[in-house]
């Protein structure tokens, strides 16, 4: 009636146990164990990475190490110092060599190696992501996200499981995937045939297929939606709410990291996921953001052996938050912002998340998908994908909505566009700035 778990499954289901225990562990106990994974990874990095073997300011200490001088790796020192990074004794018992590269949202993929042994905590975290939400694994899931080389196109991929995760606790629902390079209108058909009860995909996307389920009505499955690879606007949660009566469930992660954080089961805020990576918040100085201060994301892999990335700055933003209420000690991230260039300048120098009001645009343009680019710390250029010419009228009431809720009185341009831009790996940014 049942199977016995595959080795590789019962790993994961030993992992899950682990994982409930370390998620209600006190302050002083994690810190205590993440400590000890940190000296295990730096002893080893510093027996066998070139990189940081040579590297001047680690030598100047002397063996002398303080964590809060140890040099951050940006991403372009990564990009320039691939083999450099990898290591020259990787553990045997981490299994095979896995290659990994980014999307390249910021111009220039990233490339980084990894074991299978870190994939373990992958798979972990993937089905404590699915715990978390609530999903319940006997359902239909679908997946909209950008493939290469026209895989997955209409009608799409069909699949008897979930992924290792879930096969882990037995469970074999149905899976279906499309590419996102289909057009919405055929996104949305094919939702509407396969009725899925959980959908993955790109907030960009969700929130055009939302829009549509405003005017059609006709896909009434989902029960939740899980958002990845782009930043979550807060306002699409209520537009979520009101298209399709379900909770969105955000991940934050990435093809070089892995996990770092999961929405709380809770509240919309995020944990830190620290039993695969340390997560530090620093500001311009590299001291610790406070909760509530914004600040840059660095971040060190603790199981990756192969290619150790010590306190790399990923390029986000982020905002540390302070307890939680589900039960869960896990430290909380209150806001994810995105990177640099999704960060608005103001003539004074000063940067802040671009809130600027993206409910009351959709109003104003319900059929509508729009993006902002700033051109300057004076001017904003406002890029609307319609059909339809905007009119004089709406084109001031928007930039009054804009410099309104910025909090600036921004020139801005209005600017009609057949297709708004996204990344080679298919990734759509909602603010850009040129600067």
């Amino acid at each position: 009636m049942i199977s016995i778990p595959t080795p590789q499954e019962a790993m994961v289901l030993a992992m899950q146990q682990r994982l409930k225990q370390s998620e209600c562990l006190t302050f002083k106990q994690r810190n205590h164990l993440q400590q000890r994974s940190v000296e295990a990874l730096l002893q080893h990095a510093l027996m066998t990475v070139p990189y940081y073997q040579s590297h001047p300011e680690i030598k100047s200490m002397q063996g002398n190490l303080q964590w809060d001088k140890f040099p951050i790796l940006t991403r372009t020192q990564l990009q320039k110092n691939e083999k450099e990074l990898i290591s020259t004794q990787p553990p045997a018992e981490h299994g095979s060599h896995i290659d990994f590269r980014s999307s390249g949202s910021t111009g220039r993929p990233v490339h980084t190696k990894s074991t299978e042994y870190s994939q373990i905590y992958w798979q972990a975290l993937t089905l404590r992501d699915h715990l978390w939400a609530g999903r319940n694994m006997n359902g239909k899931l679908s997946a909209i996200k950008f493939l290469p080389d026209n895989k997955a196109r209409y009608p799409g991929l069909n699949n008897n499981r979930w992924g290792t995760s879930t096969a882990a606790l037995g469970f074999h629902a149905p899976s279906s995937l499309l590419n996102s390079s289909e057009s919405l209108d055929v996104q949305y058909r094919w939702l509407c045939e396969q009725q899925p009860k959980y959908l993955v995909t790109y907030p960009s996307v969700l929130q055009e297929l939302a829009k549509i389920q405003l005017r059609k009505k006709q896909l009434n499955s989902l029960h939740n939606v899980s958002c990845i690879g782009e930043n979550l606007p807060p306002s699409l949660r209520e537009l979520v709410q009101q298209a399709f009566g379900c909770r969105v469930h955000d991940i934050y992660s990435s093809q070089e990291v892995g996990y770092m954080a999961l929405q709380c089961p809770k509240n919309n805020h995020y944990h830190v996921q620290l039993e695969n990576c340390l997560l530090e918040i620093l500001d311009e100085n590299n001291q610790p953001c406070v909760p509530g201060q914004m600040g840059r994301v660095v971040v060190t892999t603790l199981h990756n052996y192969l290619m150790p990335l010590i306190r790399y700055e990923i390029g986000d933003y982020a905002i540390p938050g302070s307890t939680c209420d589900c039960g869960i000690s896990l430290p909380v991230l209150e806001r994810i912002i995105g990177r640099t260039r999704n960060l608005v300048t103001y003539p004074d120098g000063s940067k802040s998340w671009p809130a600027y009001n993206p409910m009351a645009l959709m109003n104003l343009f319900p059929m509508a998908s729009f993006q902002i680019e700033q051109l300057s710390t004076e001017e904003l250029q406002f890029n609307v994908q319609t059909s339809t010419k905007p009119s004089e009228e709406d084109c001031n009431q928007a930039r009054k909505i804009i410099c309104d809720a910025i909090g600036h009185n921004f020139t801005i341009h209005i600017n009609q566009v057949p297709q708004l831009a996204r990344s080679s790996g298919g990734k759509f940014e909602e603010f850009i700035s040129r600067i």
